[in-house]
């Protein structure tokens, strides 16, 4: 019940905004660092980790733009584990496309509060690595989906030139259905992060 109805909110505010985007003077670039967690359900830990993503804003209102972004994560690892053969570990690995829509407030100068609401499209990477007894060579595997999901945030902004602003960011991105028709377990990967990030206007 997510899904269609993130689908739709986000086709009706581009739709109703159509007739402005003529009118649109601003246009951002963002640029985020962030700090993430992974979220596999289960009882796995995966250990904190980075990633970076990128996100173009056209204006299409004063207070609201269309917002497009790509996301690249690192190798997230889990908690090393036993077996009766010996140790394995696991990582995951993400990129994603992002669409969506970005709403704004600005308070007097130079301060502003902003949200991201959308759907993503990602490809997740699986790998598996097993280290045996002694002597005997450790053994790897991995595994790659694709599917879709949604995500939303919310920042606040500071700008420290006419065209230039800081950016602190909260972000939830959710991946649904991971491994789907691949394994017995799938299951849904939530992304926390803390972005922090600079943005350009022109």
């Amino acid at each position: 019940a997510v899904m269609p109805f993130l689908y739709q909110l986000v086709i009706i505010s581009i739709v109703i905004c159509m007739p402005s985007i003529v009118h649109s003077e601003k246009m951002q670039l963002d640029g985020n660092l962030l700090l993430t967690g992974f979220d596999a359900g289960g009882n796995d830990e995966f250990h904190s980790g980075k990633a970076v993503s990128g996100h173009y804003n056209y204006y299409l209102k004063n207070w609201l733009a269309a917002d497009v972004g790509l996301l690249v994560s690192d190798k997230m690892l889990d908690q090393s584990r036993q077996d009766i053969v010996g140790d394995y570990r696991a990582s995951l690995q993400t990129q994603a496309v992002l669409l969506g829509v970005k709403p704004r407030y600005r308070f007097e100068a130079p301060y502003e509060v902003y949200g991201r609401l959308g759907l993503q499209y990602w490809r997740t990477e699986l790998e598996v690595e097993e280290y045996f007894g002694e002597g005997i060579p450790e053994g790897k595997a991995s595994a790659t989906d694709s599917g879709t999901g949604y995500y939303f945030s919310l920042g606040g902004a500071y700008y420290v030139a006419e065209n230039v602003v800081l950016q602190l960011e909260l972000s939830r991105m959710v991946q649904l259905d991971v491994f789907e028709g691949q394994s017995a377990s799938p299951f849904d990967l939530t992304v926390d992060a803390l972005s922090f990030g600079v943005g350009y206007q022109f």
